[in-house]
């Protein structure tokens, strides 16, 4: 597992969200390169790498009803290289 991935799994258990779980709120991974796209991007990195397929997730209102609950948007800002 990826420090990118850990790190990610890490702040989604925060809002009770588990990748590849089973729950309709959780989100499951197309692509590895989300999760580095998540951390690069921040919040808007999240939404480009939904629009671009890198994960799906059965009910994505109650995944961003979990995710706005925990606050993690303030939690991941995109990295500055």
């Amino acid at each position: 597992m990826s420090k990118a991935e850990t790190t990610i799994r890490g702040l989604l258990e925060l809002a009770e969200i588990e990748i590849d779980g089973s729950q309709p709120r959780d989100l499951q991974v197309n692509d590895p390169a989300f999760y580095q796209r998540v951390l690069s991007g921040g919040p808007l990195g999240l939404g480009e790498a939904y629009m671009d397929g890198l994960w799906d997730c059965e009910a994505l209102d109650e995944f961003i009803y979990q995710v706005l609950r925990a606050d993690l948007e303030h939690s991941i800002s995109p990295l500055k290289l």
